[in-house]
């Protein structure tokens, strides 16, 4: 029998909070745009850009993996970090992780740049990585290639088709009395998280978007008459979606 790590000295956590769904949000909206015209949901356009797109969605589902255990953390900075830092220098590009993440009890969804040249690297290492980590704590110690995959259905990889429906399913578990603040119609809660719930890489959080120059705009709302609201005035009253394009 798997037993789960719930990591219980950790504060548990029901909800992404406002703070980290500001991250989230305003994290991916200075990324470039990937299969969504903005300007149909009257939506403002980032005033400044990364230059990179979060153009890979990875969903790692830990219930399934050998040990039960969330090695998301190791996976991502032992593993991801180093592997992007030995290619760029074999590439000759310089890469810098970029990234955001939100957990759902033992799921992790995980929105990532992989240049091209990558990507199909990336999807063999994935579920290596997290076998690799599994097998490091009985003290096996070999490179990832040399890993057997994780089993059937622990990890999923897909290229991103609309970085606006990533950003917003990302967003579903946010405190639902913030959801309108962000376009999130039905929040639901995505199970108990012991530690930190989300977050996004430095190359995308807060510090690192004031330096960019990046100036956030509140998210507009469109009422049932088509009239458009910012979220900031007084005449707001709720959350009530355009229909789908």
């Amino acid at each position: 029998m798997k037993m789960k790590h719930p990591q219980k000295a950790k504060r548990a956590n029901e909800y992404i909070s406002l703070h980290a769904a500001r991250n989230l949000h305003h994290g991916s909206r200075v990324c470039e745009i990937i299969g969504t015209d903005l300007s149909r949901w009257r939506q403002p356009k980032a005033n400044i850009s990364t230059g990179i797109a979060l153009n890979v969605f990875v969903t790692i589902n830990y219930s399934l993996s050998e040990s039960g255990i969330d090695n998301f953390d190791k996976l991502r900075n032992e593993r991801f970090c180093r592997w992007l830092r030995t290619r760029s220098e074999k590439i000759g590009r310089k890469i810098i992780p970029s990234y955001k993440y939100v957990r759902e009890g033992l799921h992790v969804h995980w929105v990532v740049h992989i240049p091209e040249e990558l990507y199909e690297e990336f999807c063999d290492l994935v579920p290596r990585w997290v076998t690799s980590l599994d097998d490091k704590a009985k003290l096996q110690r070999k490179s990832s290639k040399n890993h057997h995959q994780s089993p059937k259905g622990c990890v999923d990889i897909q290229k991103v088709r609309s970085s606006l429906a990533v950003r917003r399913y990302m967003l579903k578990g946010i405190n639902p009395e913030h959801a309108g603040r962000f376009g999130i119609r039905n929040p639901e809660p995505q199970g108990v998280v012991y530690g930190r719930r989300s977050g996004v890489s430095r190359s995308l959080c807060q510090s690192a978007r004031k330096k960019m120059g990046y100036k956030p705009f509140p998210v507009p709302s469109k009422r049932g008459n088509g009239k458009v609201i910012g979220i900031a005035s007084s005449n707001y009253d709720g959350f009530h979606p355009p229909s789908a394009p």
